[in-house]
């Protein structure tokens, strides 16, 4: 197999992931069955080397010959940020409908270019720089949060030269311990979870920001490494399981369990929440996954009274109200419906109230008569557009009129898209 030998401390440029792409994609190789291993031998390009950093070299614009391969029709997407949906949901398909002709055309070579753009762009947006933040922090706002001490004020903290992303210190077992997991069996239900992934993997960066700086500032790069390592296996099962399904999907070869492609947990998914806030005691906390709070901001588990006594659940959303918070996924046709059981938590003062609505495209599809403390939780569902390149689901609760939204706890139980 094409590749590069691993080692604990790499020295390598300083870039989003830069020389880590190689050392991600040769990992994620290693995942995959052996049948999708020889199929990507038989390139006369490597994926971890020739073809890890194809859209950087095309950057620049004196590469055209590498638009046919960065330049995916019908969407302008930055292919090392994460995209609007709709955007996102053109270029992830067509990078699957490339990679599936290519493959059936009997050019692996082709193929495996296709592949390496994809890889890096999901790649990219798990590293612990600008790749990650879709706007939440930037290099200013961290450098005035923590300030770098006189010897290290020329390094970067999210940017490319003279950056702390990746050093190509990173600590992480020698192999990666995954089997890849197909994310869809339709290119259209591939691109959804593809996108999904790649939302969950820059979140998961921007988690690690904070000591992630601390520690390459004013530490001893210890904690730094733990966490890049830990960013490199996320970005390594995510192109394992975007490679994985590619292939499937090309020789239409479908292996294994599918059957966690059946429903989605909206808490699975990162929302579109970017600040807002409520009554009390919620306040500049409008809503907690898989929580709620009491009148004395203790955090509960989810629970909902029901015929036969209490229910809790796992996961879900507890929300102050008035509040509305939204999700946006695409495409359209692969889930049909969004379900969830809604009700006031026991927690809630008596004399409270609340409506719950679902909003699908900025319209009312579904809506509750007020609530109380003590009602049975009911059974709230929407039918979703079974087209589009995006779709955008908003949990909504609402006041009645005359009523007060302190100390009102809704709980949206288990939200989920079924087929």
């Amino acid at each position: 197999m094409h590749g590069i030998s691993l080692a604990l401390t790499l020295s390598m440029a300083a870039h989003g992931w830069g020389g880590g792409h190689p050392v991600i994609r040769e990992r994620a190789i290693s995942c995959l069955p052996q049948w999708q291993q020889e199929m990507i031998q038989q390139a006369e390009v490597s994926l971890v080397t020739d073809c890890a950093a194809l859209q950087d070299q095309h950057a620049g614009g004196t590469r055209p010959d590498l638009d046919a391969y960065c330049k995916p029709e019908g969407a302008t997407v930055s292919l090392h940020d994460v995209n609007p949906v709709p955007a996102s949901t053109i270029a992830m398909r067509w990078y699957l409908q490339r990679i599936g002709e290519t493959v059936r055309a009997g050019d692996m070579t082709e193929a495996v270019r296709y592949m390496g753009v994809l890889c890096h762009w999901v790649e990219d947006t798990g590293s612990m720089s600008l790749h990650c933040t879709e706007g939440f922090i930037n290099e200013a706002y961290l450098r005035e949060l923590i300030p770098p001490p006189g010897d290290k004020r020329a390094r970067h903290y999210l940017y490319a030269a003279s950056g702390i992303s990746d050093t190509g210190r990173y600590d992480l077992p020698a192999e990666e311990d995954h089997v890849p997991v197909l994310l869809g069996r339709t290119i259209e239900e591939a691109a959804l979870h593809l996108q999904r992934r790649q939302r969950l993997q820059a979140q998961a960066a921007r988690q690690v920001i904070i000591p992630f700086v601390m520690d390459e500032m004013h530490g001893d790069g210890t904690v730094a490494a733990r966490l890049r390592g830990q960013l490199v296996s996320n970005a390594t099962r995510t192109s394992a399981d975007a490679l994985y399904t590619a292939l499937c999907l090309a020789t239409d070869r479908i292996e294994g369990e599918t059957a966690h492609l059946e429903e989605l947990l909206l808490t699975d998914v990162v929302s579109d929440y970017r600040g807002g806030k409520t009554s009390a005691p919620w306040r500049w906390t409008p809503f907690l996954l898989d929580g709620c709070f009491d009148q004395r901001r203790n955090i509960l588990p989810l629970e909902l009274p029901g015929e036969d006594g209490p229910q809790t659940f796992e996961h879900g959303v507890g929300m102050g109200v008035p509040f509305t918070l939204g999700w946006t996924f695409g495409p359209g046709g692969v889930y049909s419906r969004l379900v969830a059981t809604v009700g006031l938590h026991p927690a809630s003062a008596e004399g409270t109230s609340a409506i719950f609505a679902v909003l699908v495209n900025g319209e009312e599809v579904a809506c509750t008569a007020p609530m109380a403390p003590g009602d049975a939780a009911q059974v709230i569902e929407a039918a979703l557009p079974a087209e589009g390149d995006a779709i955008e689901i908003k949990l909504q609760t609402r006041l009645p009129e005359g009523a007060s939204g302190d100390n009102c706890f809704t709980v949206w139980g288990s939200p989920r898209l079924v087929k």
